[in-house]
């Protein structure tokens, strides 16, 4: 019996310890988070119009204006970063430009050339006046000193000011040129942006240092421990704090108002009301928030927004949408380029000249290239009189300085330079000459042309001289103000108050070829291709249909004028070409258009850009966009 209940509970036994069957358990489906734009949450509320906002770890810092200076009813505001607005000095007239140090708040209170900085400590406390009167403008602070920039608009000059942050007597460290509106500081060096570019200056004072130049309505300079950061026009630029050349960071056609950065990413509000993010070192951009803001600041998790409204605004830097780069789309070469004034091109580059026209910036023109294949541009020629009408042969770059004006609107101290693509110093080649001439080249010889004086201007000439210098040569006098001035093997042609006019360099006087004229003009082997207005009886302004243009082809042979197509705008005064077609753009075409050489109907190329010069090779299209400072290149 025992045996038989030994077997039972062995049985038993064994049947307990049989594996159970596991049913699998399927993998959890993780959906990823749906990306999306960032709510742009109220932090503070109840304001009258928020000016600036500045962060560190624990609290949120903002100054609002009230209702004007006047009625100093304005405020600088804490809150804890889980919210709770203090008020850390009231009865302020519309306080702005607000700084912090580990233990205090500063700010510019006032209006034009009555503004004080103030201090409150960050706990509370009374307001302490640090500096009063003047024109202050941009406001810095460190363990050192307070620092800022003084404007005396009058004389169109400036100051960059410090006061020992134990008191004392404010003293002047550098002089601006022009206003400086921005300034930053780190633990060596002082930073701000005048007219004479990205500025750098030790703390123990010396020469001002140019680490980029200046460009496009810069502002805005924030700083990270190796580069510099600013705001020009519709592009962010970045360069070394030991200086360089600028490169694009971001663009954005709606403009930029306001930077932020933090240890990975440079934040940016645009004019239309978006908030943006990119990686310092290029990538893709992401759309945080639809939300507009005059002022930021992060501490990296993040983003509280001064919009000159009545809340201070939170929006947090993660996430956002990705902005795809659309395909095929125009790549800048160059960007924030202010004042340009021609463009060329060869095999490998392309070149442009700038001129700002202001009397204290005029004699700084540039002479420019970049390759066709992006990289940074470089400055071939620098303090230049206005150089214009660039033009390029395998070795060297030629333009015209326009020079100072002698008489209203004559320019007879101008000078045809010279440098070479390797560098170096630039070279006089003729000098006076007309400076609002045009140049063209070929394989011996410069020609320019010269409009002449006078009310008529009937003593007009063209030029040439020898690439390796010598006596300037007069090859046709008595014309009516020639401008453009063209070559190929055999002619030299320009453009007149008569038309079209060619010169056989094989010998012989000059003969009219051509009665239409006044735009651009080019030619191919067998052809001349030139514009001309049609109709510029304009009742509106900018009216496309109170202006008509034509794009014209005579055989060189000689023979009829033929109409291409006609088309609405002013005459565009550069034309472009490659072996099959013709390129242009007018203020009505809405973007580059291209037609056959042998005829036919315009067909759009870059449609919706602005093109001010245009130059084609084989592969691509690039053109100058003036108002936006760019050198853009898209394939065709």
């Amino acid at each position: 019996m025992k045996s038989r209940l030994c077997l039972l509970w062995l049985i038993v036994l064994v049947a307990c310890n049989v594996p159970t069957a596991i049913t699998p358990t399927a993998t959890p489906t993780i959906t990823p988070p749906v990306a999306q734009l960032n709510d742009a949450e109220i932090f503070a509320d109840g304001q009258t119009k928020v000016w600036a906002v500045a962060t560190d770890s624990a609290n949120v810092y903002w100054t609002d204006c009230g209702t004007s200076p006047a009625d100093q009813n304005g405020r600088v505001m804490r809150a804890p970063k889980s919210g709770g607005a203090i008020t850390l000095a009231a009865n302020q007239a519309c306080p702005s430009a607000l700084a912090l140090d580990a233990d205090n708040v500063y700010w510019l209170s006032g209006a034009s050339s009555a503004r004080k900085i103030l201090r409150v400590a960050k706990n509370g406390g009374d307001t302490q006046t640090l500096v009063a009167g003047g024109d202050l403008r941009a406001l810095a602070v460190d363990t050192l000193g307070v620092y800022w920039t003084m404007c005396d608009v009058s004389h169109g000059a400036g100051a960059v000011m410090r006061l020992a942050q134990n008191g004392g007597t404010p003293e002047k460290i550098a002089t601006t040129k022009n206003c400086a509106n921005d300034l930053a500081v780190d633990a060596m060096n002082l930073f701000w942006i005048d007219d004479g570019g990205v500025m750098k200056l030790g703390k123990s004072g010396g020469t001002p240092m140019v680490i980029a130049p200046a460009q496009f309505h810069p502002r805005g300079i924030v700083l990270d421990a190796t580069d510099a950061y600013w705001i020009a026009d519709t592009y962010i630029l970045r360069v070394a704090k030991s200086g360089g050349a600028p490169s694009v960071v971001s663009t954005n056609a709606n403009g930029v108002s306001a930077l932020a950065t933090d240890a990975e990413d440079i934040y940016w509000s645009t004019a239309n009301g978006t908030l943006m993010k990119i990686a310092k070192r290029g990538g893709t951009p992401t759309l945080l928030a639809q939300v507009r803001a005059s002022a930021l600041a992060t501490d990296g998790v993040n983003l509280y927004l001064a919009n000159l409204a009545a809340s201070v605004q939170k929006v947090t830097v993660a996430g956002g949408l990705t902005v795809a780069p659309k395909s095929g789309e125009a790549i800048p070469l160059a960007v924030a380029q202010e004042g340009m004034t021609s463009f060329a091109a060869d095999d490998a580059n392309l070149y442009w000249t700038t001129c700002r026209y202001e009397p204290e910036k005029y004699p700084h023109g540039t002479v420019l290239r970049v390759s066709k294949n992006g990289g940074a541009p470089s400055v071939l020629a620098a303090d230049q009189l206005c150089p214009q009408n660039v033009v390029a042969d395998a070795a060297n770059v030629y333009w015209i300085n326009q020079g100072a004006e002698t008489s209203s609107g004559e320019y007879r101290q101008g000078a045809m330079m010279r440098v070479a693509k390797t560098g170096g110093a630039p070279t006089t080649l003729v000098a006076p000459i007309n400076g609002r001439g045009s140049l063209a080249l070929d394989d011996a010889r410069v020609y320019w042309s010269d409009c002449g004086t006078g009310s008529n201007r009937s003593d007009g000439a063209v030029f040439a001289i020898a690439k390796i210098g010598g006596t300037p040569e007069k090859i046709a006098m008595g014309q009516k103000c020639p401008q453009k001035v063209a070559t190929d093997g055999d002619y030299v042609y320009w453009q007149s108050g008569d038309g079209i006019t060619r010169l056989d360099k094989r010998g012989g006087a000059s003969a009219l070829f051509a009665v239409e004229g006044g735009g651009a003009f080019m030619f191919d082997e067998a052809n001349v291709y030139w514009s001309h207005a049609t109709q510029t009886s304009r009742t509106t302004f900018q009216s496309c249909a109170d202006e008509q243009s034509a794009l014209m082809r005579a055989p060189k042979v000689g023979g009829t004028a033929a109409t291409l197509a006609e088309f609405a705008g002013l005459v565009p005064a550069n034309i472009a070409q490659d072996v099959a077609n013709i390129y242009l753009a007018t203020d009505c075409t809405q973007g580059i258009q291209r037609i056959a050489k042998t005829g036919g109907a315009f067909a759009p190329v870059v449609p919706n850009v602005r093109a001010d010069w245009i130059v084609v090779d084989a592969a691509n299209i690039f053109w100058v966009d003036i108002p936006n400072g760019a050198v853009m290149k898209k394939a065709k």
